[in-house]
């Protein structure tokens, strides 16, 4: 509209908006009145337009610069505009040759002739531009029928010719079109065959080519008798003779088609696809790994080493992408790291653009990272921390190259990260709590050695045993394995105990992953210095001296060495965690628990010197209980075992021992990750038969003083095993499957060679007749040599006359004795007593048994009466049959008010002695009995004797 005001000058037929725009201004908001009856509406002549204002602008220009008296307006639809133009008189929008208007015979009003450079410019002052009505065929109508189409190419009509015939077909009705046409071809009979094409037989049009009486095609009219339709694969050309002008039907050459009959011309192969054969039609693409970018060709290119092409009929060598495994970058091809996935067509613009893991495109998988700046920096992380996709893409707001920790003043909870808010404040409370606890726990250990098991024992075990349960799990969940949904929450819970805090907010209170792992190794070296160092002071200070608050020396190193005791495991992880580094595509290794500490640069250095520590704070508490558990016999009796009470007290008297195999199995859990950090499945399997020895130890020895123990932690052990057995299957076995290998194949070749020894000690027994149940057989059979009969004769000989010999006040304290025996020495009393009564046929009142057992003389098999499993005595009894002599035992008390200076041990140990020279002499006494009546051993053991 601004174009309006410009050329016409009347500015106020128009309106100029805000934004700049320009609208028509209509009075009554329908019509807009030109300049020359805009004072005097009744003088305006309606001139009407439809659509969205065909030719608007025009007509404003046309009555303004020729001062003609309209007012326009636009119909609102068709349907209105056929109605107002039919019934008003009006000027209206229209074109010819059309009969929708034609029996009104409107005229049309001519302006000057139309200028096309005006109208770009916006003067529409001259007429508008008229349009040629061509004649309208369908395609290819020459190729098709092509005298018909010599028939259209000769037609014209005039358009006043025309017009009479649509007033003529609106007059009749819709129905006589035909008797129009009809009307037309009588009246003007001369003119339309003046249209219609000469034939003759070797005159073929085009589309046709000559043939012969055959059907064969032919190059020239020489034997011609005809014409042909020319098939796919030919083309129509045109020949020139003597006679005039013809076609023939052409072979297509290499490079071009045709796939149509009747055609004129054969057309180009287009890029990326050839003929190498005349005739074709239809041409080939170019196959994977091949292009061509020009048409009309006969054969593809052969794309560059290390390139391929996506899809067939590659039409440039721009097209010929890096083949899949490959991503290309700065132009060239390079492998694909490990952790990306690199499909056909891989470039780095297409991976920094990628959405999510689209198979199609390249992306970073799931369990891998690397930053935006350099994509192909690869680096292995937890598969929950780095969802993969496009490079820089962590979850819930992580950072680092490993998506390893939380942006500072934040900490990873659930699957984000979250402000640390309260939670240094939190952390503060519950470190001093725990160390209050950790140092009240002196005075929770006042319970002596017993040999039977109290509630207390029974509880405080299961409690350990549950930890030691918790701890395990949580060394477990280092392991590099998908577990899956709801396991994976179990072993995060689990890992708090190994001290795992990063859940817990943890690095609110320490940021940054080095200075967290330095501050966890200073709290136990810290309090495990703290424990004597505060006992030491409570005894020089003499305010606590008078009011007995001071630490016992022995008990101080008992609550020591139980702190250590319990937390073992959880110490032992965590001194090897620097150590356990694990490889990064880059070449790279990283702490496995902190995997943005870089082995062997900067932090991990310093970690890796505070975990030695820790480690070597271990070693010297496992050695120093190794030696106390060697001395721990001498200390029957005296304040000194108050030392190693941590270690003796949950386990039976005759395997006191058994704390070290406790002990030792969290570092040999730990060591698998360090030694095969890149290797779970080789990690799953070492710990597996580390368990498993663990299990068989347990199981043999039964070390804990309550059956039911006993039966827990078998039960757990073989829970753990079965897990790691099924954890193997969720393991990626890419880098260790040759090292499984060859354990298997170590493994096989063990198990065949223990059953080689076997059939061998068996053969070797059978030939020199040295068979189960004599003194002269192989020690190797019993694992031990077996006892002298003769000397456990002498044994039951004292206990027999002792027996005897005991005053009414002496059988009430034995009785009361034999109450504080555990279950398992009453067991193996009353099975000595089944076997007395079976074996040796000693005659006994009343005999009550215990098991279970098959008589060796007249005496058929016994009914059950009450007792334990027949296997666990089984393998009880063949234990103890097997050693050479009795080992050592733990007493079942001790006297811990014995004084500094040992006296009442003193005088213990001379009333043994003399209850020792007394005891011998009575047994001499008896030996000497024995002899003046006639009784005697057998020289050569009988079976009874033997069994």
């Amino acid at each position: 509209m601004g174009n309006y005001a410009k050329y016409s000058g009347d500015a106020a037929g128009v309106q100029e908006l805000p934004d700049n725009t320009t609208i028509a201004i209509c009075p009554d908001g329908y019509w807009w009145l030109a300049p020359a009856c805009r004072h005097n509406i009744s003088e305006c002549i309606p001139v009407i337009t439809a659509g969205i204002g065909w030719k608007l602008q025009a007509m404003m220009q046309w009555t303004t610069a020729y001062g003609i008296p309209a007012a326009i307006t636009i119909s609102g639809d068709w349907t209105h505009f056929v109605k107002h133009v039919r019934t008003v008189r009006s000027l209206f929008y229209w074109w010819v040759p059309d009969s929708t208007f034609i029996e009104m015979q409107p005229s049309e009003i001519v302006f000057p002739r139309h200028s096309a450079n005006a109208w770009a410019r916006g003067d529409k002052t001259t007429g508008a531009a008229g349009v040629y009505i061509s004649k309208m065929a369908s395609t290819n109508l020459e190729s098709k029928a092509g005298r018909v189409q010599e028939f259209v190419a000769n037609m014209e009509f005039e358009l006043p010719e025309v017009q009479d015939m649509l007033l003529e077909y609106q007059t009749l009705g819709s129905d006589e079109i035909r008797r129009v046409a009809c009307n037309w071809m009588k009246n003007n009979e001369e003119r339309w065959r003046s249209w219609v094409p000469a034939e003759t037989d070797t005159n073929c049009l085009s589309g046709f080519g000559l043939v012969d009486a055959q059907g064969a095609f032919l190059d020239s009219r020489t034997g011609a008798t005809g014409c042909g339709l020319c098939p796919a694969g030919r083309a129509s050309e045109e020949v020139r003779d003597l006679i005039g002008k013809t076609y023939r039907c052409s072979r297509c050459p290499r490079g071009y088609f045709q796939a149509s009959t009747y055609a004129t011309q054969c057309e180009p192969c287009p890029k990326g696809t050839t003929s190498d054969s005349y005739g074709s039609v239809e041409c080939q693409r170019c196959q994977q790994g091949f292009y061509q970018e020009a048409p009309a060709q006969s054969g593809c290119k052969l794309c560059p080493a290390s390139r391929s092409t996506m899809l067939l009929g590659a039409a440039s060598l721009a097209q010929c992408v890096c083949r899949a495994g490959l991503i290309e970058e700065d132009g060239l091809c390079l492998p694909c790291p490990e952790g990306l996935w690199c499909p056909l067509g891989s470039t780095i613009p297409r991976l920094r653009s990628v959405q999510g893991a689209d198979d199609s495109l390249p992306h970073v998988l799931r369990g891998f990272h690397s930053e935006t700046a350099a994509p192909l920096a690869l680096y292995k992380c937890q598969d929950d921390f780095c969802p993969g996709g496009s490079p820089g893409t962590c979850s819930g707001g992580r950072q680092g190259i490993t998506c390893g920790h939380c942006p500072v003043g934040q900490y990873w909870m659930s699957d984000q990260c979250e402000t640390c808010g309260a939670v240094m404040y939190a952390w503060i409370g519950a470190v001093l709590v725990i160390c209050t606890a950790i140092f009240s726990s002196y005075y929770l250990l006042t319970s002596m050695y017993t040999a039977k098991a109290s509630a207390l024992g029974c509880t405080t075990a299961s409690l350990g045993m549950m930890l030691s349960t918790f701890q395990t799990l949580g060394v477990l969940y280092l392991v590099q394995v998908d577990w899956p949904q709801g396991l994976r929450e179990v072993l995060e819970f689990c890992a708090i105990f190994t001290m795992n805090l990063d859940n817990l907010g943890f690095i609110c209170v320490v940021e940054g992953d080095a200075y967290g792992y330095l501050a966890l190794c200073s709290f136990f070296l810290i309090v495990t210095l703290a424990l004597p160092t505060v006992g030491a002071v409570t005894r020089r200070v003499n305010a606590l001296k008078r009011r007995g608050l001071e630490w016992d020396p022995y008990k101080t190193l008992s609550t020591t060495g139980q702190f250590l005791q319990v937390s073992f495991t959880t110490l032992a992880n965590v001194g090897l965690r620097p150590f356990m580094c694990y490889n990064h595509p880059t070449g790279e290794h990283s702490v496995l628990k902190y995997t943005e500490v870089v082995c062997g640069e900067g932090d991990h250095v310093v970690m890796a010197v505070f975990g030695s520590l820790v480690l070597l704070l271990l070693t010297v508490f496992f050695t120093a209980c190794c030696y106390l558990a060697k001395v721990a016999p001498k200390l029957s009796g005296k304040p000194q075992l108050l030392t190693l009470r941590f270690l003796i007290f949950r386990f039976r008297a005759d395997v006191w021992w058994f704390g070290l195999v406790f002990l030792a199995r969290g570092p040999l859990l730990s060591l698998p990750a360090v030694i095969a950090t890149d290797m779970p499945a080789l990690t799953l399997t070492l710990m597996l038969c580390i368990l498993l020895a663990s299990l068989g130890a347990q199981m043999w020895f039964l070390p804990w003083k309550s059956p039911i123990l006993n039966l827990m932690d078998a039960v757990t052990i073989m829970l753990l095993v079965l897990l790691l057995a099924i954890s193997l299957g969720l393991a990626r076995t890419t880098l260790d499957l040759d090292i499984l290998q060859q354990c298997a194949t170590v493994v096989s070749s063990c198990m065949l060679g223990s059953l080689a020894f076997l059939i061998l000690l068996s053969l070797g027994a059978l030939i020199h007749r040295r068979a189960l149940g004599g003194q002269d057989e192989f020690w190797l059979l019993n694992l031990g040599l077996l006892p002298d009969p003769a000397e456990i004769y002498d044994h039951l000989g004292e206990v027999a006359e002792n027996m005897k010999s005991l005053s009414p006040a002496q059988k009430q304290e034995l009785l009361g004795n034999i109450a504080k025996l555990s279950v398992y020495d009453l067991d193996i009393v009353m099975r000595s007593v089944d076997i007395l009564a079976d074996d040796l046929a000693l005659e006994m009142t009343e005999l009550r048994s215990f098991g279970s057992r098959i008589s060796t003389q007249q005496r058929s098999i016994r009914s059950e009466a009450g007792g334990w499993n027949l296997v666990a005595r089984l393998s009880r009894l063949s234990r103890r049959m097997s050693m050479a002599s009795r080992p050592s035992r733990m007493p079942t008390s001790f006297s811990p008010e014995a004084d500094a200076d040992g006296k009442e041990a003193k005088e213990v140990n001379e009333v043994n002695e003399v209850n020792e020279v007394n005891e011998v002499s009575e047994v001499n006494e008896v030996r000497e009995v024995g002899a003046t009546e006639g009784l005697c051993l057998p020289s050569e053991p009988t079976e009874s004797a033997a069994l």
